[in-house]
């Protein structure tokens, strides 16, 4: 086997055409493990959901996880291309997921269905304490380098269960140590939890956020959540299942009948770090959504100022109202500009247009609007400030001849109305501008970053090779191949000649050859020579139609491609084998120069059966001449990375 450092050289790929304006269906469901050690899958409901399709000026489409059945489903529909996809709720306390090189063709409907990457979660709700207590202690893992994201249930909420009353808690980070678990010593700040309000019914998620960084861990070391009531005589009682092994979590401050100690139940709770490539150095801290929209006011453009910490921007998501005397917040959109410095820098990378995904009642909006980017369409330098800028691009023609349900016709005014963060969450390294002018508040979002330069991440690939004998060199050398370890050969033309060969130009290295046309022997004072139509063709078998994939080898040719001699490679996405005239192989004609190893890369294939084949086929319609040769060597197939945590993770 011998790989390829050339750079690629692109043939000429024959298939079904391909679009901007093809439309596609993405779906899935949203799912994490349910508890420690579980291979269970709980949905996950209540996440924003937003695809961007590669390049400046891409619109997102949004869509939400449903938390009823079947719950964590979203849909969105758009432009064939290649997308990247986040999938968040700042205010609900989970750790958002990404994904990229999400590649779609014409007419594709394909499942997304991304798994959440946690330090702990616990989502099950098999019991709770019977006794409140005042603090608790729950142990876990760190798997990154800061917590950005504690959420939990409680049972009751310690004041009035399902009445209206509630109480602030208090959220931190400790490392387990000797000891009992108040001399644990703690990382981070302290977060307020306000108004936690809960029991019967009232089912609700609590909990609080941190800048990446801002509660630091080491993986790998044991740290417990430390969750108590800010008065000193407070107490609740969580929802819990039984510890899958440990301890489970600690009780302290119990109230009468009760006892401290080790309780042998882990409590329901989801723990988020920076263990997966990405890095939120702009987070919802106080997880209180649509909260202070009296500090800020509808303009046309709003800006927020922030330090970068990771190479490139991932994602950016605001909770923002609409006039409620516009369409409603699906119609509405912002440009998206990354500018250096501050408000008045030059942009940065790719703009992006970021679409509203929230609720509508006919007379008012709320919600969130978000963009997603690929890794690199906006360099970042960690240290420097970035100002994030959102402008409304609606106009009369988006605005006029709307009328709410109240019968109030549009004011055609483009425009929108962040929310500014909650108390107490502030971002000090930064501030908000309207229209340019300088305020005193920072705006409620989350900004999300990839952690490492990704250079050529549109060629990342994941896990093994897929094809069996990729290098060609088991099997019997042959010069009328019948069989071969992995392949199997298949001849249009009965006279075509197979071979097996070892390249005596390279050291001996196996490939597999096809071989026509004329010869350098003289017979009766001519030319002798066959025509030629054959190969080679491997079935690839346990691949997901939920997955793509991406081919690459080498090819090379006595002739370049011609009316008369030519080398292809094909792939069919339903897996067949039977048939090289088949209409559902996609063939790539090369090389365009000769007697050269040439490499090949295909573009992303998604198997349609859950198989593919790979087709290797040299063609020669010429039987006198200088000999062709088509040989093939080396042939890969990998599925095609879409999460950045492999790559990006220190």
């Amino acid at each position: 086997m011998r790989r390829v450092t050339a750079a690629i050289v692109a043939g000429l790929t024959i298939y079904g055409a391909t679009t901007a304006c093809s439309q596609v269906v993405i779906s899935g469901r949203v799912r994490t493990a349910s508890s420690p050690q579980s291979a269970d899958l709980t949905p996950v409901g209540g996440m924003f959901v937003y695809a961007s399709l590669d390049g400046s000026g891409s619109q997102s489409l949004g869509s939400r996880t449903w938390e009823t059945e079947p719950g964590g489903w979203y849909r969105v529909s758009g432009s064939a291309g290649r997308y990247s996809m986040v999938f968040s709720n700042p205010g609900d306390g989970i750790r958002p997921a990404i994904l990229t090189n999400i590649f779609t063709r014409k007419g594709d409907d394909i499942d997304v269905s991304p798994h959440l990457n946690l330090d702990y979660a616990v989502l099950e709700f098999k019991g709770w304490d019977t006794k409140a207590a005042h603090t608790y202690y729950q142990p876990f893992t760190a798997r990154g380098r800061s917590i950005t994201q504690v959420s939990f249930r409680l049972a009751t909420d310690g004041v009035d269960g399902q009445g209206p009353g509630g109480q602030n808690m208090l959220l931190s980070i400790v490392e387990v140590g000797p000891g009992k678990p108040d001399t644990w010593k703690q990382t981070g700040a302290t977060m307020l939890v306000r108004d936690v309000d809960t029991g019967g019914v009232k089912n609700y998620a609590y909990g609080a956020g941190w800048n990446s960084g801002e509660a630091p861990t080491v993986p790998g070391r044991r740290y417990a959540v430390r969750l108590t009531t800010e008065k000193s005589d407070g107490s609740f009682q969580p929802f819990w299942n039984k510890a899958a092994s440990g301890n489970g979590c600690y009780r302290e401050g119990g109230a009468p009948g009760s006892t401290d100690g080790w309780t042998g139940n882990d409590m329901c709770m989801v723990i988020g770090s920076d263990c997966d490539g990405l890095l939120i150095p702009y987070n919802k801290r106080t997880l209180k959504p649509y909260q202070d929209l009296d500090a800020t006011q509808s303009a046309r453009k709003w800006s927020q100022t922030y330090v970068a910490q990771g190479r490139s921007l991932a994602s950016v998501i605001l909770y923002s109202a609409w006039s409620g005397v516009q369409p409603g917040l699906f119609r509405q959109r912002a440009a998206v500009r990354v500018r250096e410095g501050g408000p008045n820098g030059p942009v940065a990378g790719v703009e992006k247009i970021a679409t509203g995904n929230g609720m509508h009642t006919g007379d008012a909006s709320w919600g969130t609007c978000g963009a997603v980017y690929s890794p690199g369409e906006v360099p970042l330098k960690p240290g420097k400030t970035y100002a994030i800028e959102f402008e409304s691009i609606e106009n009369i023609e988006s605005l006029h001849d709307y009328v709410d349900i109240k019968d109030h016709p549009t004011d055609v005014t483009p425009a929108f109305h962040p929310y500014a963060k909650a108390a107490p969450d502030s971002y000090p390294k930064g501030r908000a501008y309207q229209d340019g002018k300088p305020t005193d508040l920072d705006l409620d979002m989350q900004i999300i970053e990839y952690d490492r330069d990704l250079p050529q991440w549109n060629l990342a690939e994941t896990g093994p090779n897929l094809i069996a004998n990729s290098s060609m060199d088991r099997g019997a050398l042959s010069d009328d191949v019948k069989a071969f370890d992995g392949w199997s050969p298949f001849r249009v033309k009965p006279e075509t000649q197979l071979q097996a060969v070892a390249d005596k130009w390279d050291n001996g290295n196996r490939l597999l050859r096809v071989r026509g046309g004329g010869t350098q022997r003289r017979v009766n004072g001519g030319i002798e020579g066959k025509a030629a139509d054959g190969g080679f063709v491997t079935e690839v078998a346990k691949v997901a139609g939920s997955q793509t994939y991406r081919l690459k080898g080498r090819v090379r040719s006595s002739w370049p491609v011609d009316d008369k001699h030519w080398l292809a490679v094909g792939i069919d996405r339903t897996g067949q084998t039977a048939n090289p005239e088949s209409s559902t192989i996609e063939w790539t004609y090369l090389p365009p120069t000769h007697s050269l190893w040439t490499p090949y890369l295909s573009e992303p294939v998604r198997p349609a059966e859950g198989s593919l084949s790979v087709w290797l086929r040299g063609y020669c319609s010429e039987k006198s001449g200088f000999p062709f040769t088509a040989d093939f060597d080396d042939f890969e197939l990998r599925q095609v990375q879409t999460s950045v945590s492999e790559a990006n993770s220190r």
